[in-house]
C-alpha cells in the first residue's frame, strides 16, 4: 500500500492542499477562496479564525476524495505567502486580524525611514529595502499609532506559524520566510537585537518565536486537529518553506544556472545566486534566505499578467468573434495566433495598465491600431504584450539573461504552446515546462518527504516528485523580430503616461 506526502498552501487569496504519492503522483486536492477584510485603501486584514476553517476543509477534502488511509500520511509540508503577520496572546489568541501581504499602512513609515538612513544602516544585515507589510515595518507601526495591541502580544507569527501552530500546539518561526521578515540577520540566521534597536522596537525581541530549519519537525499533529480534519494525531508537520522557495523548489531549481517562472494566479520570476552584496550603494533585489544552505533567493512577484490573458481573450473573442464557441476557446485562440506573421502588425498591448489610466475595470490598452489590423492582430497583440510583460518583470531582477542557461516554467499558462513559443523567441532562452498543478503544495511535500526520511536529500525529492513537460527553444527566425517588437513595448509602456496616443481599452 502506498504513503502519502501531504503539502499545505495559505496563498494571499487561498488556501490549497494536496496529498501526493512519494512518486509525485497527486491523489486528491482542494482550494477555498478566502475573503478580505479592508477598512480603508491601506489595510489589507483578514478574520483568523475564517483562514484557520478553510485549512480544516482542504485538509478533510482532500482525505475524503482520496479516501487515503491517514495512518500511510507520513508527514506533512506547510508553506505560505511571506509578509503580513498575526499577533497573539498568552493563550494564543490573536489579539489583531490577521494582516495580509498586501497592506499599505507603514507605506509612509517605509520613506521616511529610508530618507532618515535606517533602511542604509539595516542593509548590511537584511540585505533588504523596507517594505510595507514585512512584520518590521508592521511592528514599527503598531509602536507609533496602537501601542496597546504590542502591550497584548506575546508571539509575533507568520502567517504559516499560525496555522502550523494551530494544527500542532507548538508555536515556531521558519528560516526562509523569516529571512524576509526585515528582522533577521542573514549572516547569523537569527533575529539580531540591533535591528529591533535601530527600529525602536526592542520590546519586540522577546516575542519572536525559535527560527527553525525549513525541513526540521516542527510539531505533531493535535488530537483536537485529528478530530477536526480526519488527520492521525500525531503525524509530524514541518517548519515549511517561504511560499516562493516552496514553488522554485517543485520547479526542480537546484543552482544558481537556471530562472524559475511560476505563471499563475501571480507572476513570480526568481533565481538562485551564492552571494548578496551587503553594500547598500548596490542593492540590486531584496535577497532572502533560500531552501538551500548557502544560496540566496532573489524574486519579484507581479501583477498578475497571465490571468489578463484568459480574460482578455474571452473579452476580445465575444466582442468580434462571437460566432467562435467556448469550448476549447484557448486552444481555438493559440492556432489562430500561431498562424498570424509576427510581423502583420505593430499593434501593441500593455497590460495592466489602468494603474495609470484610472480606470479600475480594464485589464489594459490596445495602441497602435491600424485599419488592418483585424481581432487576430488583437489576440496576437495579447499574446505578445502578456509576453513582454513577462520579460521586463524578469529584467526587473536585475540579471542579465544571458547569465542563465535555461528557464523552468509552472502555471495554467504552460497550457498554451504558441505563448511558450513567443516567451522562448523573446527571452531567448530555452523554457522547460514543469507538469502538475498546485506547485506549492507539492514543494511543501517534497520538504515534507526529506524531514521524514524518504528522501534523502532535495535532488532525490525532485528527481522522485517533479515531472517535466517540454522543452520550447528559441527560433533563431524570430529572435531579431521580437527584440524589435520588445523594444517597441518598452518605448510604448514608458510614453504612456505622457503621450496622447489612439488606444483602445479592454
Amino acid at each position: 500500500m502506498e504513503n502519502y506526502l501531504l503539502g499545505l498552501n495559505n496563498g494571499k487569496n487561498e488556501v490549497r492542499c494536496a496529498l501526493f504519492t512519494t512518486e509525485g503522483r497527486m491523489m486528491a486536492s482542494a482550494i477555498r477562496t478566502l475573503s478580505k477584510q479592508q477598512n480603508d485603501e491601506k489595510t489589507a486584514q483578514r478574520d483568523c479564525e475564517e483562514v484557520w476553517l478553510a485549512n480544516i476543509e482542504v485538509l478533510k477534502e482532500v482525505l475524503l476524495s482520496s479516501k487515503a488511509d491517514p495512518e500511510k500520511i507520513l508527514c506533512i509540508g506547510i508553506t505560505a505567502c511571506g509578509s503580513g503577520m498575526v499577533l497573539v496572546d498568552e493563550q494564543m489568541k490573536p489579539v489583531y486580524p490577521m494582516i495580509l501581504p498586501s497592506d499599505q499602512r507603514a507605506k509612509d513609515l517605509c520613506l521616511e525611514l529610508r530618507k532618515d538612513m535606517t533602511e542604509r544602516k539595516l542593509y548590511p544585515l537584511t540585505r533588504s529595502e523596507l517594505r510595507p507589510s514585512q512584520p518590521s515595518m508592521l511592528l514599527k507601526w503598531f509602536s507609533i499609532h496602537d501601542p496597546k495591541i504590542i502591550d497584548k502580544t506575546r508571539w509575533v507569527l507568520s502567517i504559516k506559524d499560525y496555522i502550523r501552530y494551530r494544527l500542532t500546539n507548538e508555536a515556531y518561526g521558519e528560516l526562509t520566510e523569516a529571512s524576509a521578515s526585515g528582522l533577521l540577520n542573514l549572516s547569523s540566521g537569527r533575529y539580531d537585537p540591533y535591528i529591533f534597536d535601530t527600529l525602536k522596537i526592542s520590546s519586540c525581541y522577546d516575542r519572536m518565536p525559535e527560527v527553525l530549519d525549513s525541513i526540521s519537525i516542527a510539531g505533531h499533529i493535535s488530537k483536537q486537529t485529528a478530530l477536526l480534519t480526519g488527520l492521525k494525531q500525531g503525524t509530524p508537520v514541518t517548519a515549511g518553506y517561504f511560499d516562493v522557495d516552496a514553488e522554485a523548489l517543485a520547479s526542480g531549481i537546484l543552482s544558481d544556472e537556471e530562472l524559475c517562472m511560476i505563471a499563475d494566479t501571480w507572476s513570480i520570476n526568481e533565481f538562485l545566486v551564492g552571494s548578496v552584496s551587503d553594500n547598500y550603494d548596490r542593492m540590486t533585489n531584496s535577497a532572502t534566505l533560500s531552501y538551500i544552505k548557502g544560496l540566496y533567493l532573489m524574486e519579484s512577484p507581479e501583477m498578475p499578467d497571465i490571468s489578463t490573458l484568459d480574460l482578455c481573450i474571452r473579452k476580445i473573442v465575444a466582442s468580434y468573434a462571437p460566432e467562435i464557441d467556448c469550448e476549447d476557446l484557448n486552444k481555438k485562440c493559440d492556432t489562430l495566433v500561431a498562424r498570424r506573421d509576427p510581423l502583420r502588425s505593430s499593434a501593441i498591448f500593455i497590460p495592466y495598465s489602468h494603474t495609470a489610466k484610472g480606470n479600475d475595470e480594464a485589464q489594459g490598452v490596445f495602441l497602435n491600431l491600424s485599419e488592418e489590423d483585424d481581432y487576430v492582430s488583437l489576440l496576437r497583440a495579447l499574446y505578445e504584450g502578456v509576453v513582454f510583460s513577462t520579460i521586463h518583470h524578469i529584467r526587473n531582477l536585475k540579471r542579465p539573461t544571458y547569465t542563465y542557461t535555461a528557464a523552468k516554467l509552472s502555471g495554467s499558462v504552460a497550457d498554451s504552446s504558441i505563448w511558450l513559443q513567443i516567451l522562448a523567441d523573446t527571452l531567448e532562452l530555452p523554457i522547460q515546462t514543469i507538469k502538475g498543478n498546485y506547485i506549492g503544495s507539492k514543494g511543501a511535500a517534497i520538504g515534507a518527504g526529506i524531514a521524514c526520511g524518504v528522501f534523502k536529500d532535495l535532488k532525490e525529492g525532485i528527481d522522485r516528485m517533479v515531472r517535466t513537460g517540454k522543452t520550447y527553444i528559441p527560433r533563431s527566425r524570430y529572435v531579431p523580430i521580437y527584440r524589435k517588437k520588445y523594444e517597441a513595448y518598452e518605448s510604448a509602456l514608458l510614453n504612456l503616461l505622457t503621450e496622447k496616443q489612439d488606444m483602445l481599452v479592454i
